[in-house]
């Protein structure tokens, strides 16, 4: 292969090699072994999620899964280690996991349902960043209180909603679905950490042409 403008110049032999699906799914089992359960089943129902994913994991991703090239190959043509590309993977699935599991909700409802008995903003807003980020280092920096704090009012607030699922309040049955939302962000935290697309900083290597 030789460099020229940024581009990787491949002969169909090199080709070949790297896109061979001979061992290309052994040699990560503990994760295939993840994608055999049910919700991961048909690989392409999860396709339109990688692109809530980092970049890179959303590449390596893409090209160990669906186009079956090997991670030795992948680790070569991004120029990492063999490992950084398992470990990646891993990360990937992960993710992936974290966002199939999560339930079907509004935004826009859980925003007016939060706000019917959290008087507080920050609250609200707390609530629903936790969401995204699943990080309460990232929310406490942006709504510029301490973890601490952060921690605090998300843990109360589950407290609170867990009562008034138990009442007779009109949002009672809303309540129960914004319940497994947030105790599935509590179970996953740092899950999303560091996964905004248009943040990401690390420089392309290289791209393949034929």
């Amino acid at each position: 292969m030789n460099d020229f403008s940024g581009h990787i110049l491949m002969s169909s032999n090199d080709i070949e090699r790297m896109f061979s699906q001979e061992d290309s799914w052994s040699e990560l089992p503990s994760v295939w072994e993840d994608l055999q359960e049910e919700s991961f089943f048909k690989l392409e129902e999860v396709k339109h999620l990688l692109d809530r994913l980092p970049p890179r994991e959303a590449d390596f991703i893409e090209l160990y899964f669906f186009r079956r090239l090997r991670q030795t190959s992948i680790a070569e043509l991004f120029n990492v280690s063999q490992p950084t590309v398992c470990y990646r993977l891993q990360r990937g699935i992960s993710r992936l996991r974290y966002l199939i599991d999560m339930p079907q909700f509004s935004t826009e409802e859980m925003e007016t349902d939060l706000r019917s008995f959290l008087p507080d903003d920050t609250d609200v807003k707390i609530m629903l960043m936790m969401i995204t980020t699943t990080c309460q280092s990232d929310v406490a920096r942006d709504l510029k209180v301490t973890q601490g704090f952060v921690r605090h009012r998300f843990l109360r607030t589950l407290e609170k909603m867990e009562r008034i699922s138990q009442s007779d309040n009109p949002i009672a049955e809303h309540l129960e679905v914004y319940l497994k939302v947030f105790k599935l962000v509590s179970e996953n935290l740092n899950i999303m950490k560091n996964t905004w697309r248009s943040a990401w900083n690390e420089e392309t290597i290289h791209s393949i042409c034929w």
